[in-house]
């Protein structure tokens, strides 16, 4: 896709340059121009697109990281409780172990106690008492053995119990530590998920990037042959200021009258930051804006001769920086006037034009109306003076 945006927009270029260097009529140049103004309008409308699909996609990398943090955060406190319960297992597999041994050691004793009891329980009193130092020290032989039997006996079954419990709890935390291993590997798994949509969002950032970097170097190219049209109109001008000379017809000095009824100067000649036209238009006015209702009459500055007439724009409406219009080399439908003595007037942005190319007019007659064609934030007339074919400021001719 970028490949063959790109090469289409060369094709163009590459034609361009031929017809500028071969046009010599400013028709055939102007035609030139809007051809080149429309691909430039096509090239920034899709670094527009661009640029907006890298806000969508920079705010998608900007989700996913914030999701990949929390991930991360939940797998960090998953491994902590992971951590704990494996501590938690291997503390009471240890305790079990010793309950173990403990239990071992107490079974024995018994043992050996239960031997010694069942041996003492065939031999007979007699054999006690003859064994005995003293009947008292055969009762108590007897009784002593029976209780240390009794609690052997009492133990193994506190200790078996110990056991049983340990063996519960063990058993519990086990199920608990294959549940939270279990989470775990999801939450990794779902973490690698989010790198890997991570990774594909900013290759494609990447790609808009460079084909925003591209249709950039296209659109500079187109720009600077338009520059060169426009400076090859400025220079039609300037001659046909000189066959209007030729003629007879010639400027002898004095106000130029003012081209319509305005309202307000929305725009003067000059400098200009773009936030004055919502960033649409150009930085370096080459005139001054009269704004005024769409429809009011644009009349002739002064007498003289009409050098060109461009009246092909329909986007007879109000512009954004991202609804731009270039046609007329964003001038719209526009009428230059000479006026002898290398002096042309310039009125731009018309809603209709009613005079043609050849036609001499005079002071004060109409030429067409306001309106907002071309690279236009609102309704208003775009008028320009162009001295020798070069952009002068209108405001002393005007008596401002």
């Amino acid at each position: 896709m970028i490949k063959k945006t790109i090469s289409g927009i060369l094709a163009i270029i590459i034609i361009s340059i031929s017809v500028v260097s071969f046009a010599t009529s400013s028709q055939d140049l102007k035609d030139k121009q809007n051809e080149i103004q429309n691909k430039i309008k096509e090239t920034e409308g899709r670094i527009d697109e661009i640029q907006d699909e890298k806000d969508s996609t920079q705010s998608e990398l900007d989700r996913l990281n914030q999701e990949i943090d929390e991930k991360e955060e939940e797998i960090e406190i998953i491994t902590r409780e992971l951590n704990q319960l494996n501590k938690e297992v291997s503390e009471l597999e240890a305790k079990l172990k010793e309950q173990e041994e403990k239990y071992d050691n107490q079974y024995e004793a018994l043992c050996s106690r239960m031997v010694a009891q069942y041996k003492m329980g065939t031999v007979s009193y007699l054999d006690v008492l003859l064994s005995s130092k003293s009947l008292s020290d055969f009762i108590s032989r007897y009784y002593i053995i029976g209780k240390v039997a009794e609690y052997d006996s009492k133990l193994l079954e506190q200790i078996e119990t110990q056991k049983r419990e340990i063996e519960v709890s063990k058993n519990e935390v086990q199920k608990k530590q294959s549940e939270v291993s279990a989470k775990q590997s999801k939450l990794k798994l779902e973490e690698i998920t989010l790198t890997n949509k991570k990774g594909t969002k900013n290759k494609y950032l990447s790609q808009l990037s460079e084909e925003e970097r591209e249709l950039q170097k296209l659109n500079d190219q187109l720009n600077e042959d338009s520059k060169k049209i426009e400076n090859e109109l400025q220079e039609i001008a300037r001659r046909e200021a000189e066959k209007a000379n030729q003629s007879g017809i010639k400027y002898t000095g004095g106000k130029l009258a003012v081209p319509c009824n305005y309202t307000r100067i929305s725009s003067p000649f000059g400098y200009r930051g773009s936030a004055a036209t919502g960033g649409v238009g150009s930085s370096n006015h080459k005139g001054i804006d009269f704004a005024a209702p769409q429809g009011t009459p644009i009349v002739s500055g002064e007498a003289g001769v009409v050098i060109k007439v461009s009246n092909t724009c329909t986007h007879n409406y109000a512009k954004t920086a991202k609804t731009r219009c270039r046609c007329g080399g964003g001038y719209g439908n526009y009428v230059m006037v000479a006026h002898g003595s290398d002096l042309v007037t310039l009125y731009a942005h018309c809603t209709s034009i009613n005079v043609s190319t050849g036609q001499k007019v005079a002071r004060g007659q109409q030429i067409g109306t306001v309106g907002c064609t071309g690279y236009s934030t609102g309704n208003h007339l775009h008028f320009s003076v162009l001295l020798n074919g070069t952009y002068v400021n209108p405001a002393p001719y005007l008596g401002m």
